[in-house]
């Protein structure tokens, strides 16, 4: 009968199923009669000083190699005693009394303060006993009362000694005797153990207390696993019939395709049978007629009257004449053959139906943002998308529930995104609504693994109204023959490009450092573009014909790409840059009517053919690439891919001869900078929202993470912020 103290606590030892019999506590917290631990020890060997838990097999090392070392439970202990004393105050069969010479009387009482059974003598004579008169009892016959009664706890001693265990050492977090402390614990850290109570108490529920907060969220991923379990369960049914349908409509398939091959075979057989038949008629007729015309003339031959010959011997000798022409001009090969073709490869069959289909998990890695990256900011409280890129080529709705999208705020608090599955089930958009400006994080995670690149970086920046744009202020070149381009880090700082060096400016204009100068390996020949990538800096040089990249922080020289030509690879005088948020550079290359693509380390890609000047290049968040032709005055759009060239635009109210710049913000406005001295702002479909004048030949155009607009002004030495 097991006796419950407590959820998941029981007064039975786990061994032999009985009340605990001098319970011993292994550091597992499993408890079990000195007994049974024995016993399990010699079942193991008696020289191993290891013990395997009988219930959860840990392996404990026992104390100089005894069971006697371990640790009391003492707890259990006196828990088991009330336990078995309640199920003989409550059990039908007799009890002896505890204090008779002779047990076979039976109990008809129990003393709650003696902890005994007593007969009826024995009753009386404790009534009698004015010590005892007082006593509380519990009438077996009547059972007044089957509350478990209080047992007064007793005086624990020595397992070595015939001492009472009265003082607790804290160094070996043991209670010991007196003679225990003389020889072992004297110098040892010990005090009375009524003592330590109250600190045995508190310690007890400061580990409760440091507990806390771990039972309900391992409870609620057992669940999520367990739930997770069916799901595996009902998904895995669900594949096996969707692969068994599948293959049912092939076997359909295989079925119906034999069937044609068999009718096929049919149609050819029975049109072979009729040509060679017809033919085999023909060659039948002719014997036929051969054979009755030479019966006939040799049967009148015979005959000896002459008039009878000549009645007939002129149709018989026509007839076979004209048999014989036939016969010259008929073939006597069959012009049919047997030849039935089949083309019925087995082996190429059974391969391919070998690489046909699969089953897969969900990779985190196989799914990564697509677009958006190369425009890192967001407005507030408007919807942003980015495209999800998936390299498998599994049906989006099998995978999508577990996908999870979150915008994650500096501060730690959370906005769930949401994923919606477009195009036939072939692309996913992850979108939210940003609620307050500042820095995010885009964490899209499968089964709460990130998939490639997150957690992404975003800065959600205030919506700005375009038409009211006025300049905030001047980063002065000081020094150099123009000042052809602008990018600005998220730091705040800013990168303005001049001869032969870069300028970089404090959020407040204050010149800081210079990065480079006129020179070969590391230095400038004239620095043009400027991309910043995280903490990369890219230079297109529009005299040396090349890219370098350098730490933006440090100005440290990294390395560098292309040389002066018109192959793959090669510039001539590259200008503008852009990233297109998917590992890749793209560079306008001017004299070369082209925009061509590299890694970040510089790996040619591919070429995206402009036929015109190719000044400038930005990517929307679409991933459309926009190209600046400054020789045909307009904008040219390509698709993600740079394969297929979608639109052309302008300004339809003029001013837009000679584009030089371009930057798209994370909503489609369009900003573009031109050589007759304006900075128009385009709405997302193309139409003017802003004309801005009072330039010196603006060229490169940039946006911080608040939505500021930069502009290049080459030949004031300048760079404008509005």
């Amino acid at each position: 009968m097991a006796e419950n103290t407590s959820l998941g606590i029981t007064m039975t030892c786990e061994v032999c199923s009985e009340y605990y019999t001098d319970p011993l506590m292994l550091p597992c917290l499993h408890s079990f009669c000195k007994k049974c631990l024995i016993k399990a020890k010699e079942k193991q060997g008696s020289a191993d000083t290891l013990l395997k838990c009988p219930t959860c097999d840990t392996s404990v090392n026992l104390p100089d190699g005894k069971i006697e070392g371990l640790t009391q439970n003492l707890w259990f202990e006196h828990k088991s005693k009330e336990a078995s004393i309640k199920k003989k105050i409550v059990s039908k069969e007799a009890v002896s009394c505890d204090k008779c010479d002779d047990s076979s009387d039976a109990a008809v009482v129990f003393c709650c303060d003696c902890g005994q059974f007593l007969c009826d003598h024995c009753k009386k004579g404790h009534k009698r006993n004015k010590k005892e008169a007082n006593h509380k009892l519990i009438d077996l016959e009547t059972k007044e009362s089957i509350e478990l009664p209080v047992i007064n706890y007793e005086a624990v001693y020595c397992a070595r000694h015939p001492e009472k265990l009265i003082y607790y050492c804290n160094d070996c977090n043991k209670l010991v005797c007196q003679i225990c402390l003389n020889i072992h614990h004297k110098s040892h850290n010990y005090n009375y153990y009524l003592d330590e109570g109250d600190t045995a108490h508190e310690a007890l529920k400061q580990s409760i207390a440091s507990c806390d907060g771990i039972i309900h969220p391992v409870t609620e991923a057992i669940a999520n696993g367990e739930k997770m379990l069916e799901q595996i369960a009902t998904r895995k049914e669900e594949v096996r019939q969707e692969i068994k349908e599948t293959f049912e409509e092939l076997k359909a398939a295989l079925d119906k395709r034999c069937n044609d091959l068999l009718m096929e075979t049919e149609e050819i057989a029975s049109a072979k049978r009729k040509s060679v038949e017809k033919q085999l008629d023909g060659f039948r007729k002719l014997v036929k007629q051969v054979s009755h015309g030479c019966h006939l003339a040799s049967s009148v031959s015979e005959c000896t009257d002459p008039g009878e010959v000549l009645s007939v011997k002129k149709l018989i000798t026509n007839q076979l004449e004209e048999c014989i022409e036939e016969y010259k001009k008929l073939p006597l090969e069959i012009e049919e053959n047997e030849a039935i073709l089949t083309r019925l490869d087995i082996t190429a069959m059974s391969n391919e139906i070998c690489r046909y289909g699969g089953v897969f998990e969900v990779d985190p890695d196989l799914y990564s943002i697509e677009s958006g990256k190369a425009i890192p900011l967001a407005t507030v409280e408007r919807e942003r998308k980015f495209k999800l890129a998936i390299n498998i080529a599994v049906p989006l709705d099998k995978a999508l529930h577990q996908i999870c999208p979150s915008f994650i705020k500096s501060d730690g608090s959370k906005e769930e995104g949401r994923v919606v599955i477009v195009n036939d089930n072939n692309t996913a958009i992850v979108s939210c609504t940003p609620q307050s400006i500042g820095g995010y994080e885009l964490s899209v995670t499968i089964r709460g693994h990130h998939i490639k690149g997150s957690p992404y970086q975003l800065s959600v920046k205030a919506s700005r109204d375009y038409t009211t744009l006025t300049n905030q202020r001047y980063f002065n070149v000081q020094v150099g023959n123009g000042t052809p381009g602008v990018a600005v880090h998220t730091n705040g700082e800013v990168f303005a490009s001049s001869d032969g060096f870069v300028q970089v400016f404090r959020k407040d204009g204050t010149a800081v450092r210079r990065i480079g100068s006129r020179g070969n390996i590391g230095q400038f020949g004239y620095p043009f573009g400027l991309l910043l990538l995280e903490d990369r800096l890219y230079v297109s040089d529009h005299t040396l014909n090349r890219v370098q990249y350098f730490s933006a922080t440090t100005g440290y020289y990294i390395g560098q790409f292309g040389h002066q030509g018109n192959g793959n690879g090669q510039f001539s005088n590259p200008c503008g840059m852009s990233t297109d948020g998917k590992g890749n550079i793209l560079v306008a290359d001017l004299n070369n009517n082209r925009v061509q693509v590299f890694k970040e380390d510089g790996t040619f890609v591919q070429v995206i053919q402009c036929d015109g000047r190719a000044t400038d290049v930005a990517v929307d968040n679409e991933g459309k690439i926009h190209i600046t032709i400054e020789n045909q005055h307009h904008v040219k759009v390509f698709s993600p891919d740079g394969k297929i060239h979608l639109d052309t635009y302008n300004n339809p109210a003029g001013n837009f001869n000679n584009p030089n710049g371009i930057a798209i913000d994370d909503e489609g406005y369009i900003f573009v900078s031109v050589g007759c001295n304006y900075l128009h702002v385009l709405s997302p479909d193309r139409k003017e929202v802003k004309l801005i004048s009072g330039f010196s030949d603006p060229w490169g155009v940039a946006l911080d993470k608040d939505g500021y607009i930069y502009v290049a002004d080459y030949r004031s030495k300048l760079i404008m912020k509005y």
